[in-house]
């Protein structure tokens, strides 16, 4: 069942932390990657990328809001988006494993009903 009230041990707060920061880490190197492609050959070029950096900025405020209560719910994101995959998950107890499951497996369900409207 998805909840919000997990309590988290030290060991899990440390590694859901450390899983949080991975993915943190790959989504800036793969932003990192798109500004390097960014073409830049016309003055209004870098305008246009400061607007695409803000609104990376902007999501990126929202992606990353750590909080016990919301990790669950990104970790799964980070998971669908592929920036952690499942097994990494593995360094968290059994209870949070599987509530990130259930969060998957509802996420997919969605994805699989909005393709066939």
């Amino acid at each position: 069942m998805v909840h919000g009230d997990l309590k988290w041990s030290k060991s899990e707060k440390a590694s859901a932390r450390y899983l949080f920061d991975l993915a943190c880490q790959r989504d800036y190197e793969r932003l990192m990657a798109r500004v390097k492609e960014f073409p830049l050959e016309e003055y209004d070029d870098l305008w246009k990328l400061r607007e695409f950096l803000n609104m990376q900025a902007k999501a990126f405020d929202e992606k990353y809001d750590y909080r016990y209560s919301m990790l669950p719910l990104l970790l799964a994101r980070y998971v669908n988006e592929g920036l952690l995959n499942r097994e990494e998950l593995d360094r968290l107890g059994d209870e949070k494993k599987e509530e990130i499951e259930e969060i998957l497996q509802l996420s997919q369900k969605f994805k699989n009903s909005g393709e066939e409207i």
